[in-house]
């Protein structure tokens, strides 16, 4: 026996001891059926399927979010099961199981559990495995794409009345996924919530599926999952599309770029400069000085949020101006007068014109350079493509006052201010964001001491619309591209692209929303100019949390 065995061995055999302790010689568990600081209800008091104490326990076990753990769920009984089973072979079933997680045996894992769970259904075992077992079983799953496997177990789990939730239907999904199963992964993302009406899996859930699909998001495979997931949500039906389509495959069709008008009297093209990378290297020096201890325009806030980082993302940097006059904005009364411009067949999606000017453009262009760039992450599904370039500034609120000011006339009700954190993008050539859905941020804000707070409101505002401001123009491409699915034609997904105006704003629902559209930022090419670099700032527009975007 190798020296890995042997160990893989020695931890099962202390894994085995520890749950044999643990759960008793009749295989159920001694002490408290819920993790510390539950209620306190034990697995002897929850006898009765009706107890609001169990029915609770259930819950919580369904929300991902919660800090309550079900160690040991209670089966639905099966009413020809009368008579009393072997207490060893209540007990053996999962240490079995413990073994086969502890060694990293995926197949050996889901045999195991797959048994006891068939024992439960036939009425030969009272109660089955805890749902951390479970979780980590498919967990297993979903890192080796073991999707037939995750599926089954999903199904039994649900037969015998554990709490299955988001959490392991996620898993289940991205097991799936790696496989190539799109039947299989559309039918997860139609599930709805019993209660609320609502999708268990976002569209978030969708795009990183999209991923992990052979041949990526650009594959049959990713794209298939990608047009049967939009039509579905938008009522056309989950079922994949006719194989006779576009001879079998999914296509995109791309549509006509559209772009917001321009605005008679405004700067446009002509107002920008030839370089807006030179531009911004030109004026960051001088526009914002460094002083003696490098402070003096700019300074380090924070790099911890208390919002969960990747582990293959780089961590936090925070930048704040020194004032709240620091960023030369024209002062209130001077500013252009922007109009709102809705953006055909992407619903939710519109566009402000003229929010800056050209010479304030090139000012945040300049802070960006004042305070250095960042490279992002490679994106592991097409590395060899350009990287972003990326700073984070979080603005005082008088600033961000001033820029709420200029566009709040165009907003949707329930609409209360711009978030103060603004996340600077600088696309080079050929570099892509691909496609994505945006998340939902807190109230960020400096306190009148120069603190950051992560959520100034407390919860009771909540972004439900990105606002983009484009800060460049004149290079090719960079569009920002929403993907739809086609009304009555099964297999075609529909691309939008939304053409960069400096100045502009571009406004679209985002978070958990039904309606937060897929969409990428297309490829950067240099343009006719020279122009070779687009510039962006992504903040968000706040709303009270009970509050929804609608139509204005």
């Amino acid at each position: 026996m190798g020296k890995t065995k042997k160990r893989q061995a020695k931890r099962a055999a202390v894994e085995a001891a520890r749950l044999e302790q643990a759960w008793g010689a009749s295989g159920e568990r001694v002490g408290s059926a819920l993790a510390a600081g539950g209620d306190g209800m034990h697995v002897g008091d929850a006898r009765d399927a009706n107890d609001p104490r169990w029915i609770a326990a259930r819950d919580n076990a369904m929300d991902p979010d919660s800090r309550f753990k079900v160690a040991q769920v209670k089966l639905k009984r099966n009413p020809m099961a009368g008579v009393s089973k072997p207490k060893t072979k209540q007990k053996t079933g999962i240490l079995r199981i413990a073994r086969a997680v502890e060694a990293s045996l995926t197949q050996e894992a889901c045999v195991a559990l797959d048994t006891l769970l068939a024992e439960c259904e036939r009425g030969e075992r009272e109660v089955a495995a805890p749902m951390d077992l479970c979780g980590k079983v498919l967990a297993m799953c979903q890192r080796g794409s073991f999707g037939k496997p995750a599926i089954r177990l999903l199904g039994r789990m649900e037969r015998v009345g554990l709490p299955v939730g988001p959490v392991q239907l996620r898993q289940v999904f991205f097991a799936c996924a790696g496989k190539g199963m799109v039947p299989e992964c559309l039918s997860l993302m139609s599930r709805h919530d019993i209660d609320t009406g609502r999708r268990l899996l976002g569209k978030d859930v969708l795009v990183r599926g999209c991923g992990l699909m052979p041949g990526g998001v650009d594959g049959p495979a990713g794209l298939a999952l990608l047009e049967g997931t939009l039509r579905g949500i938008a009522g056309g039906g989950w079922e994949g599309a006719p194989s006779s389509a576009a001879g079998g495959s999914v296509r995109v069709h791309m549509h006509p770029t559209w772009a917001p008008p321009r605005v008679e009297g405004a700067e446009g093209a002509d107002g920008a400069v030839a370089d807006p990378a030179a531009d911004a290297e030109r004026l960051a020096p001088t526009m914002y000085p460094g002083g003696d201890d490098g402070n003096a325009s700019f300074w380090f806030v924070c790099d911890d949020d208390g919002r969960r980082r990747p582990a293959d993302r780089n961590s936090l940097e925070l930048w704040a101006p020194a004032t709240a006059s620091t960023i030369p904005l024209v002062a209130s009364g001077l500013e252009l007068e922007t109009e709102r411009h809705d953006v055909p067949n992407v619903p939710g999606a519109f566009a402000l014109t003229d929010v800056f000017s050209a010479k304030e453009c090139g000012a945040l262009r300049a802070a960006a350079h004042a305070i250095g760039w960042r490279r992002d992450e490679p994106d592991p599904s097409d590395p060899g493509r350009g990287r972003l370039d990326y700073c984070e500034l979080v603005v005082w609120p008088e600033t961000a006052g001033r820029i709420w000011d200029r566009i709040k006339m165009h907003m949707p009700a329930g609409a209360v201010g711009v978030n103060a954190r603004m996340r600077f993008f600088r696309y080079g050539p050929d570099t892509i964001y691909r496609r994505h859905v945006d998340g939902s941020w807190p109230d960020g804000r400096l306190t009148e001491e120069g603190e950051y707070v992560t959520d100034a409101s407390k919860g009771t505002l909540r972004s439900r619309l990105t606002l983009l401001f484009y800060l460049s123009e004149g290079f090719l491409g960079g569009n920002t591209t929403f993907y739809t699915s086609t009304p009555g034609h099964p297999g075609l997904i529909s691309a939008r692209g939304v053409a960069p105006r400096e100045g502009c704003a571009l406004c679209f629902p985002h978070g958990d929303a039904e309606d937060s559209p897929v969409h990428e930022g297309s490829a950067v090419g240099v343009g006719p100019n020279g122009v070779r670099h687009k510039y962006i700032i992504r903040t968000d527009v706040l709303f009270e949390s009970a509050g929804r975007p609608g139509s204005k």
